[in-house]
C-alpha cells in the first residue's frame, strides 16, 4: 500500500467519527432548541390563559372554554408544579396522528379543582428539523469530500520531489554507468534525502568503476602468467625422466591451471557482456545455432547414452551478437550433460518467440539461492559455477527472459522475448 494511501486512510479513520459526533451534537442541540421553544410557546399559552381565567366571573364555568387548544376538565389532584409530555393527536383531516407537546398544569377555581392541558403541534418543527438535518449532511458531506481532494491535491505537490527521486532510483543502472543526479527541492527532509542520495550514488559509481577496473586488469593480466605456467607444465610432462609421483603432481597442476584459465575468461565474457561490448547484432538461427552444438556434444552425450531429441515448430530468429548466441546455446546444452544421468534425455523445443531446454537428472530442483548465482554448483559439479551465471548475463542484456521449472526428474529452461 503507498504511503499517501495509508495517510488518507488515516485521515478519513479520524475524521469520519468527528464528523459523526460533530453530526450528533448538532442534531441533539437543534432538537433541545425546538422543544424549548415549544416549551416556551406552551409556556406563554398557560400564563395568557391563567390570566384570561382571573378575569372571568366567578359564575363562569370555566368548562365551556374548551378547545382543540386547552382542554378543560375537572379533577381531585392538586400540585403546583408544570408537567410537559409528548403525545399523539388524531387529525381528522390528514387522517393521521400527528406529534404534539403537551404541558398540564392544575389550577383552584370557586374551590373546584380543574386540570389543563396546552397543546402544541411539534410537526412543523419537525419538519424544520429534518430540512436542517439533510441541509447539514449535505454540508458535512461536501466538507467531507473537500477535506479529500485538498489532501490529495496537498500530498501529491508535496510528495513529488520523493516521488521523482524513487524514479530515479528505481531506474537507475550502476552497470550502464549512468550519471544520476538528485535535484534540491525547497522541503528540508527530501533535500536531505536528495544530499545523501547523491553523495551514496556517487560513491557506488565510483566503487564499481575502481572494480570493474580492477576485474579487468587482473583478470587480462592473470591470462599471461597462467599461460606461461600451462605452457612450462605441458614441457614438464613431456620429459621421460619424470617419476610417476611427479608425473602425477604435475598432471593435477596442469589441470588446475586450466580451471583457473576458464574461470579467468568466464570472468571476461561476464564483464564484456556487463559493459555492453557486444554491439554487433544479427538474427542467428536458433535452430541452426542448436543444430552447431548437438555436433559438438554428440561425443560427450554418447559417453553418457543420452537420448537426444530436437522439435522445431517455427525457427525463432533472435536478434543477438553470434558470440552470444553460441554461449548462450553452448553453455545450456553442456549443462544438460554435465548434469544429466546416465541413459538420460535431452529434449529442446523451438517456436517463433521461444526455446526450451529439458533434461533428465538425479539432481534435486535448483534453489532460488544458486539459481543464476555466480560459483553457485552443487558438491559433485566440476565446472566453475558460472555457465548459468553467463547465460542469465547474456539474457538480460538482450532482453529475453529466462524461466526455469522442475517436474519429477526433469529440470526446464525456457527463453522469451521481454
Amino acid at each position: 500500500m503507498k504511503l499517501f494511501t495509508r495517510t488518507t486512510i488515516y485521515y478519513l479513520l479520524f475524521s469520519l467519527p468527528l464528523l459523526m459526533l460533530s453530526g450528533w451534537l448538532l442534531y441533539y442541540n437543534i432538537e433541545r432548541a425546538l422543544q424549548h421553544e415549544v416549551d416556551e410557546e406552551l409556556q406563554n399559552s398557560k400564563e395568557l390563559w391563567e390570566q384570561h381565567l382571573n378575569s372571568l366571573p366567578a359564575a363562569k364555568d370555566i368548562l365551556e372554554l374548551n378547545n382543540p387548544y386547552v382542554q378543560i376538565e375537572k379533577t381531585s389532584i392538586t400540585s403546583n408544579n408544570n408537567f410537559y409530555s409528548d403525545t399523539l393527536v388524531y387529525e381528522p383531516i390528514e387522517k393521521e396522528n400527528d406529534p404534539y407537546r403537551n404541558l398540564t398544569v392544575f389550577i383552584v377555581r370557586n374551590n373546584q379543582h380543574y386540570k389543563l392541558s396546552f397543546q402544541r403541534s411539534v410537526l412543523e418543527h419537525k419538519a424544520v428539523f429534518k430540512k436542517l438535518i439533510v441541509v447539514m449532511s449535505y454540508v458535512f458531506g461536501g466538507l467531507l469530500l473537500l477535506f479529500l481532494l485538498i489532501n490529495l491535491y496537498i500530498n501529491k505537490k508535496l510528495w513529488k520531489p520523493f516521488n521523482t527521486s524513487l524514479e530515479k532510483i528505481t531506474s537507475l543502472n550502476m552497470q550502464q554507468l549512468q550519471q544520476v543526479h538528485f535535484d534540491k527541492v525547497a522541503i528540508r527532509e527530501f533535500d536531505a534525502l536528495n544530499s545523501s542520495l547523491n553523495a551514496m550514488t556517487g560513491k557506488m559509481q565510483a566503487d564499481y568503476l575502481s572494480m570493474k577496473t580492477f576485474t579487468q586488469n587482473a583478470s587480462h593480466e592473470i591470462q599471461t602468467p597462467l599461460a606461461i605456467i600451462q605452457s612450462k607444465l605441458e614441457l614438464l610432462l613431456q620429459d621421460s625422466q619424470l617419476t610417476e609421483q611427479q608425473t602425477v603432481a604435475i598432471s593435477s597442476a596442469f589441470e588446475a591451471t586450466q580451471r583457473l584459465s576458464k574461470l579467468n575468461q568466464a570472468l571476461l565474457l561476464i564483464t564484456k557482456i556487463e559493459n555492453n561490448q557486444f554491439t554487433a547484432l544479427e538474427k542467428m538461427s536458433m535452430k541452426a545455432v542448436v543444430e552447431k552444438y548437438e555436433s559438438f556434444f554428440v561425443e560427450m552425450m554418447d559417453e553418457k547414452k543420452i537420448a537426444f531429441s530436437i522439435t522445431v515448430k517455427a525457427d525463432w530468429q533472435l536478434l543477438i551478437h553470434p558470440l552470444l548466441a553460441d554461449m548462450l546455446v553452448s553453455n545450456l546444452f553442456s549443462n544438460a550433460i554435465r548434469y544429466n544421468k546416465q541413459q538420460g534425455e535431452i529434449i529442446i523445443t523451438i517456436r517463433d518467440g521461444s526455446f526450451e531446454i529439458i533434461n533428465t537428472s538425479t539432481m534435486p530442483a535448483i534453489g532460488a539461492a544458486k539459481l543464476f548465482h555466480r560459483f553457485a554448483k552443487s558438491d559433485t559439479a566440476t565446472g566453475n559455477g558460472l555457465g548459468l551465471a553467463i547465460v542469465k548475463e547474456i539474457c538480460d542484456s538482450n532482453n529475453i527472459a529466462i524461466q526455469y521449472s522442475f517436474n519429477n526428474t526433469y529440470h526446464q529452461f525456457k527463453l522469451t522475448p521481454l
